[in-house]
């Protein structure tokens, strides 16, 4: 049965502990080896994203690996993987040795009715980001070791790695403060945080998000209008009621996220180019985990 990364819940908290650690040992985030040799990843991304896509195929080439790339504007794969899943994938086992999927919804997906013979990983969904939350609690663990008694802060619209992380605090002992734009409903997340019975909490504005809070994480301003934007701005007064030394995490890439100001973003705070390094290093560790360590290519 071949294993698949799709959700942070799936994945189970060893899996994810050993992942985690596993990315923080890593001596040399670009170190090349030759794991990969002879394997083919395919890239499936229902929405373009070039900071995804440099990241997995960064991953896969530094590991001797080869990529196909297919996008949201390549012909009618996405009617055909929706209509014929089932048929395909046993097909596309033939041609490739696991797959990447972007922007495509996976909570409902049952890998063995789908008769899946190939490791998938989830690279980014609406509902899901398992090693964009990795790598974020990776980064988390390097500024405060075990994270018992820390405090995250979330601000902005809700995405797959949100759910992620609420999701990690399963398995992880930090507790989650979240603050939604008034447009969203905060209802299907708190259905999420009462069956986990995990320390997350929903307050209504972005102060009480990051008060005294160790980590903060800048969240995505979709659907957001211009004047919605404004108070959610994260400058360095607001940044400023957060622990003194509290850490900054995009959850976004800088134009789609909350605006974060150019001095809090350059700031020692910052920890965009450590979640970069991070999210290339977890991305090695699952293809080691999904084709089990020392196995040969067939």
């Amino acid at each position: 049965m071949p294993r698949h990364v799709l959700t942070i819940k799936d994945l189970g908290e060893s899996a994810c502990w050993l992942l985690v650690q596993q990315a923080i040992g890593i001596p040399d985030a670009k170190l090349r080896t030759d794991f990969m040799t002879e394997r083919v990843a395919v890239l499936i991304f229902a929405q373009h994203s070039l900071p995804e896509r440099l990241c997995v195929t960064a991953a896969v080439r530094q590991m001797g690996g080869f990529t196909v790339y297919e996008g949201e504007q390549q012909g009618a794969w996405r009617v055909e993987l929706n209509e014929y899943q089932e048929h395909l994938m046993p097909i596309f086992g033939y041609y490739m040795d696991c797959l990447y999927a972007y922007g495509l919804p996976v909570s409902t997906w049952d890998m063995r009715a789908a008769n899946v013979n190939f490791p998938v990983i989830n690279a980014g969904s609406p509902d899901a980001h398992p090693a964009h939350a990795l790598a974020d609690i990776a980064c988390m663990l390097r500024s405060s070791r075990y994270l018992q008694g820390v405090t995250a802060g979330w601000l902005g619209c809700a995405n797959g790695t949100l759910h992620s992380i609420i999701e990690a605090t399963a398995w992880f002992p930090f507790s989650l403060r979240v603050a939604l734009p008034p447009h969203l409903d905060p209802a299907p997340l708190q259905a999420m945080v009462d069956r986990l019975q995990t320390p997350v909490t929903f307050v209504d504005t972005p102060e009480e998000a990051v008060k005294g809070a160790n980590f903060v994480f800048a969240g995505c301003r979709g659907g957001m209008s211009t004047e919605d934007i404004g108070p959610w701005r994260l400058d360095a007064e607001l940044m400023g009621k957060a622990d003194p030394e509290a850490r900054l995490l995009l959850s976004a890439s800088p134009v789609e996220a909350i605006p974060v100001d150019q001095k809090v973003l350059s700031s020692p705070a910052s920890q965009l180019v450590r979640q970069s390094e991070y999210r290339l290093r977890v991305h090695k560790r699952i293809l080691h985990w999904v084709f089990q360590d020392g196995e040969s290519p067939a």
